[in-house]
């Protein structure tokens, strides 16, 4: 779309002296007094690489030299490796530059990674046989960009970094010119939220900061009450094998125990205790704590096993992220707001967005309290700065502190004053567009029931109907917690995941199976959906003869691949409805280690496809194919709504703030909050032109606050 030598390439060498970008984030970087361009380096389309720079003093628009001065005044395009950052310096970090907008800026890194190179540049500039980059360009950083040494003192040193900046360049420049070129509309797309990036959404900043306080405070209170249940043999949360032999040693429950043994003989008689390889993976911790959470809904623990489902509580929720979240929000925003938290198509393979910073993507849907009664008090308290002992003690008092913080994460983000958030989520689109994209009849009589149950809500939803399936009753006899097994079921199999998928899938639910439970319900749900089984081979097989016969195109359903052996050594495309493109290069037939439940390699080999991903090689099977399918597609959806209503001048009194996989988050005066959420569900409920006959669903909200409670939701938008 933008040809090479139309293009004008920047990239910006900057002093930010102690100041950590990676913690600061973009934004607040830029936004520091102390920071400051110090050197540009740039190329007029496939002219030689250049660099401007005043010695070590900040950069002046009014001293650019003339042909980057000419260029930007005829509007040509700029291109920059993480072009966010870039276009952050051009207009924070420098004196007098003309504002550069997100619709004048690429990024090359984009297109490389939804090739799946890396997305370092060095990285990228090696996987297609360039030089990489100077050997010495941290050392020279480190000297000019954080330890701001005078280039008169340093004149090598200044010319070897001035060197290593235009090096830069040529190598993006290099990288952009070999791989596949993307779209008009999906830059268009990469604009569009780029303005959403740069827009940020507002914190409710006093009771972050006073949030990350308390969780400090919580990561020592941690250690001394993990030191008490213990008897001093665990003194910190993340002393993963001392809690693991602590655990395994007073659970008496052998299902308990042996979730947490890996590398152990099928007769252990004769191995001492200390031979006993244990595991405190996230997923192992969570699986003791659903058996023993389902043991205390039946009031069935002994005192030992409810001292254990407290270290077990304080490991899973202590040891994560979500705490810290609030740590990375206040070191983030600038004057109470978080920008620069999205990367498009982060996710190579799909094509979704990503988040970096505070991950404010991959928030916790769970609430505090029932249906959320006591998320609001704790917040109120927290704002007026209760001390620990208040948040400790705080309702649902036997929930750890660890864990209050993690469920209120997600209301720190917030309306502007006379504001209100309205959202937007898609219901079960995942569940949606695998049938959709299969296309057949089987097929269409799911998505019959979605159509439906979406008209008539007091018709039986596919969940229910997957429990009545599973269950082998009626679904008028379906209970609420086998409709939850009959929702499990539906999201984790429709990739062609098996009994480890739905275990997963059911853990995130609370909800606690057995091996052999867990194998009846996949045989039930694949009994009673054959389409599935139908798709995830056709795929195979249509993706196998596109590899066996280059230069064909192979379908199924509405998928379909082609094989280019010209492109990074042989790739693989498959084209999504859309028409956007997934990349998978270089598949090889390759022997590969079997590995035991141990992780450590069993002497087996078996035959497995992989291809080559930006770090490495990754297993390519009907699984995956279909899972990419149809996130991709469902990125896609998402993609043209936000762009539809970003670039709508009619909506631009509803900016948007951020969205999730499947949500779209705007503001807006409080007195139109009714009339934004009638028109976001329009929106979200207009199908692109390529998704006919997909049925989508969608569930407005409108609070002050970002959350998921539903008390506070019930409120009408006062938080």
């Amino acid at each position: 779309m933008f040809r090479s030598g139309d293009i004008i390439w920047i990239d910006f060498e900057v002093f930010g002296g102690p100041l950590d970008l990676r913690a600061a984030g973009t934004f607040r970087y830029v936004a520091a007094a102390s920071t400051r361009a110090i050197v540009l380096a740039y190329a007029i389309g496939d002219a030689p690489a250049l660099t401007w720079h005043a010695d070590g003093a900040i950069l002046d628009w009014d001293n650019a030299p003339d042909d980057l001065r000419a260029a930007f005044g005829r509007g040509a395009t700029f291109a920059a490796w993480h072009a966010g950052f870039d276009a952050a310096v051009w207009n924070y970090a420098t004196l007098e530059f003309p504002f550069l907008a997100p619709e004048r800026v690429i990024d090359p890194m984009v297109q490389a990674g939804v090739s799946n190179l890396p997305t370092d540049l060095e990285r990228a500039s090696r996987a297609l046989g360039g030089a990489g980059k100077q050997k010495d360009g941290k050392k020279l950083i480190r000297l000019f960009s954080v330890e701001g040494a005078s280039p008169s003192e340093h004149p090598v040193e200044w010319e070897r970094f001035l060197a290593y900046a235009r090096q830069d360049i040529e190598a993006m420049r290099e990288v952009y010119r070999r791989t596949r070129p993307l779209p008009l509309e999906e830059w268009q797309q990469f604009w569009a939220f780029e303005h959403i990036n740069r827009r940020g959404v507002v914190l409710d900043l006093p009771y972050v900061c006073n949030a990350a306080a308390l969780a400090a405070k919580d990561a020592v209170a941690m250690g001394g009450r993990l030191t008490e249940l213990t008897g001093g043999a665990v003194t910190r949360v993340t002393q993963a094998q001392r809690i693991a032999t602590w655990l395994h040693d007073n659970l008496a429950d052998a299902a308990m125990r042996e979730i947490l043994m890996v590398g152990v003989p099928a007769d252990d008689d004769d191995v001492e205790d200390d031979e006993t390889e244990l595991s405190l993976t996230r997923d192992r911790v969570a699986r003791v704590l659903a058996m023993l959470d389902a043991k205390h809904a039946n009031g069935g623990l002994s005192n030992t096993e409810t001292i254990a489902r407290e270290v077990a509580t304080l490991r899973l929720y202590g040891a994560g992220n979500s705490p810290k979240k609030f740590a990375r929000l206040e070191a983030q925003q600038v004057d109470g707001v978080l920008r620069g938290q999205y990367r498009f198509a982060g996710a190579g393979q799909t094509g979704r967005l990503t988040s970096r910073g505070a991950q404010i993507q991959n928030l916790t849907r769970d609430v505090l309290g029932e249906d959320g009664a006591a998320e609001t008090p704790l917040i109120e308290a927290i704002r007026k700065g209760c001390d620990y002992a208040a948040l400790a003690t705080a309702n649902p008092a036997d929930v750890p502190a660890a864990r209050k913080l993690a469920l209120i994460v997600r209301p720190a983000l917030v309306a502007g004053p006379g504001k209100l958030l309205v959202w937007s989520d898609w219901s079960a689109i995942e569940a949606r567009i695998t049938p959709w994209l299969a296309a057949s009849e089987d097929a269409e009589r799911v998505l019959d029931i979605f159509r439906a149950s979406d008209r008539d809500p007091s018709l039986f939803d596919i969940y229910t109907v997957a429990a009545a399936d599973i269950f082998h009753t009626s679904p008028s006899e379906i209970t609420k917690p086998e409709r939850q097994t009959g929702k499990v079921a539906t999201l984790a199999l429709g990739f062609g995941g098996s009994v480890g998928a739905l275990l997963a899938m059911a853990l995130a639910y609370r909800i606690h199976l057995d091996a052999a439970e867990a194998r009846r319900i996949v045989d039930a749900w694949r009994e009673a959906n054959p389409w599935a089984r139908e798709f995830w081979n056709a795929l195979w097989d249509a993706a196998m003869s596109a590899w066996e016969l280059p230069g064909r195109i192979t379908t199924a359903g509405r998928i379909a691949f082609i094989y280019r052996d010209d492109y990074l050594g042989g790739t693989l495309f498959m084209a999504l409805p859309s028409g956007r493109l997934l990349t998978y290069p270089r598949p090889r037939w390759r022997e590969v280690e079997v590995l035991g439940k141990d992780g450590n390699p069993t002497g087996e080999k078996r035959t497995e496809l992989s291809f080559r991903r930006a770090h490495g090689r990754a297993k390519l099977w009907h699984g995956t194919i279909c899972e990419n399918a149809v996130q991709a597609t469902a990125a896609d959806i998402l993609r043209e709504t936000a762009t539809r209503i970003e670039t709508n001048p009619t909506l631009a009194w509803m900016p948007i703030r951020m969205t999730t996989h499947d949500e779209i988050v705007c503001e807006v005066d409080a007195a139109r909050a009714e009339e934004a959420k009638a028109i976001l569900r329009r929106e979200m409920l207009t199908l692109p032109k390529w998704a006919e006959g997909l049925p989508l669903q969608s569930e407005e909200s409108v609070c002050a606050r970002y959350t998921k409670s539903k008390i506070t939701l019930s409120r009408g938008g006062k938080s």
